[in-house]
Parts: C-alpha cells; structure tokens; sequence
C-alpha cells in the first residue's frame, strides 16, 4: 500500500470541508409564520361562521315576476329586506308590520334603513292596488319585493324574515337597548307588555315602565315600544321607532366582547329565516368585519312631500303616493354616488 506521499497528485482525494448550515432570512421567516397563522385564523373563522350560518333556516326562492321597467341597481350597492311579522313563519299569513329595507354601500361606506310604510297605496302586480303591507299577506315574501320593485324601482332580491319573538330574543341578546320614551309612550306600551306577560305565563304588569324617561329597554320592552302606533303621528313614528331600535342594535353589537359576540350570532341566527344561500351568508359574514364601521342613516317612504292622504275605493285610509319624487329620493340616497 502506497504511503500518502507516494501517491500521484491524481490520486490523492480531495479534502472534505464541512458543508455550511443555509441560514434562513429572517423575513422569509415572519413571512412564513404570517402565512401559517393568517391560514390557521381563517380556518378557525371559517368553521365557526358555518356553525352559526347552518343554524340559519334557508329557504328556496319563490317564484318572481320580471319587471317592465329599469330597476336601480349596483355591484357597490346591496340591498337586504327585512320583514317583521307578529307570525312564527314566513309561510304564515300575518302582518307585515316591519318592512324595512337595508342597504349596504360599499363604496360610500353607508348602512341606510329605508322604512316603506304599510299604508302605502300600491300596484301589487298580479293582484290590484291596494295597502303595501297586503302584498305580504297575498303572496308572502316574493309578492312583496316584487311590490316593491314595481312601484319604487329597486331592485331587491334577497330578505330575511323574523318573527316578534324573536326580534325580543336579539334585543336581549346584545343586553337591550338605550331608548329615551315620553310618558304617553310609556303608557302606550302597556297594552303591547300586558300581552307578551301573558302569552309567558308572567303577571300583567312586568316589565311595565315607571313613567317617561330614558330606560335599557330589554326585549320585550323595545319590542312594545316598536309596535307603537296611536302615540304620535301614527305610523310614521312608529316607523321611526322602528329605525331607532335597529340602529341601537347595530350599536350594541359593535361593542360587544367576543363571548357575548357569540352569544347574540346564536341568537340570531337561530331566529332569521332567509332566502340567501349558505355561500352568500359566508360572504356576507366576511364582508361585515368590513361594513360595521360605516356610518348608519335612515330613510322613510315616502318622504315629506312626496304623499298625501286618500281613501282607497274600499274605503281604506290610505297614503297616495307621488312616485317620481320617492323614486328620485331612493336613487339620491342609496345610489347617487356609486
């Protein structure tokens, strides 16, 4: 065996260095545990959104009639109906003592509630003119959107149903809302708590306020509070009553903790019934992280000026309604800007 220093140069092997340990850089690093947690926390968002929206009774959209004329519409601009009823379904007849529609811009970054007022003499298609809120009890959601749409010219396709029920349930679950209330309004109340106390099994008088004044209403309370009609200018304040405790709902639920976040999406999604997909519900849940900062506004139809008092030819109060100036007020609010 030849001695190293016998070898030919050919022959003799190379020296092994050691191989260098490849250090990371540190921002490739904090870029792949941004990644990692930024999959991990939308994961976890993602389960527990479809354990709420699977507690959401869905139902099949109905049949629509398509509209003559243009409706108003935009990719910036959703629009929601909410319909309040003293009934347990949608499928029941009763009435629609809420219609309330709420629109979403995304580029203005505004949440506007548009109270359309009951008594609003319409042209239900299929059907005859006659008091908006019958379009509900003839022909249930899609009867009423399509009134809607053929006398207002907005396009509106989607609704969430709740019952008075459960409109208290919410109310409670964000821990009730702040209402100041005259004394007349207070006594108004009595007859609409006297009911709910014994449909409960509760006294007449629980829940009773103590006088006017400015009270944390809980559920059952704004509930009577938004149902109020002979106090003030009839319905056009119980609609305004009706705007007020939404949007006091929407402020309380801005502030809420996270345990007591969970607590009012149970309850909530427990009480709706909608026609909004499963798919569109997720979307929606990840577009309101976006839109609950946007300022909230209010809007009535028909607005000042735009009605007048009538008698419809069965002899029904009515509010005869100047179109072209609600229609325009509609597209100035909701659509002037996108």
């Amino acid at each position: 065996m030849k001695d190293y220093d016998e070898l030919e140069l050919d022959e003799i092997p190379e020296r092994q260095t050691p191989s260098k340990r490849r250090k990371r850089h540190p921002i490739r690093l904090l870029l792949t545990v941004f990644l990692v947690t930024a999959v991990l926390i939308f994961g976890v968002y993602s389960a527990v959104a479809m354990h709420y929206i699977n507690m959401v009774e869905t139902v099949e959209d109905g049949e629509r009639i398509e509209q003559d004329a243009e409706l108003m519409s935009s990719k910036s601009v959703r629009n929601i109906l909410i319909i309040g009823t003293d009934t347990r379904s949608a499928d029941d007849v009763g009435r629609s003592d809420v219609v309330m529609m709420v629109s979403v811009n995304f580029k203005t970054k505004k949440i506007t509630l548009t109270s359309f007022m009951r008594d609003c003499y319409v042209d239900i298609p299929g059907k005859k003119w006659s008091k908006l809120n019958a379009a509900y009890r003839w022909g249930g959601p899609e009867l009423l959107m399509d009134t809607l749409e053929r006398n207002f010219c907005v396009e509106i396709d989607d609704y969430v149903f709740v019952d008075f029920e459960s409109f208290s349930k919410i109310v409670d679950a964000v821990g009730g809302v702040e209402i100041t209330v005259s004394g007349d309004e207070a006594k108004g109340m009595e007859g609409a708590i006297r009911e709910l106390n014994r449909l409960n099994g509760l006294p007449e008088t629980t829940d009773f306020l103590n006088g006017g004044g400015t009270y944390t209403m809980n559920g059952k309370q704004a509930l009577a509070y938004a149902r109020l009609r002979y106090v003030g200018n009839a319905d056009f304040k119980r609609t305004e009553r009706q705007r007020e405790v939404m949007k006091k709902i929407i402020k309380k639920a801005k502030g809420l903790g996270l345990s007591e976040l969970g607590d009012f999406a149970s309850t909530c999604a427990s009480s709706l019934q909608t026609n909004l997909t499963k798919g569109e519900m997720y979307k929606l849940s990840l577009q309101m992280i976006y839109f609950m900062s946007f300022d909230v506004e209010e809007l009535r139809i028909p607005i000042d000026g735009g009605y007048s008092g009538g008698t419809s030819p069965d002899g029904q109060s009515v509010l005869n309604i100047n179109f072209d100036v609600n229609i325009a007020e509609l597209e100035d609010k909701l659509y002037s800007e996108v």
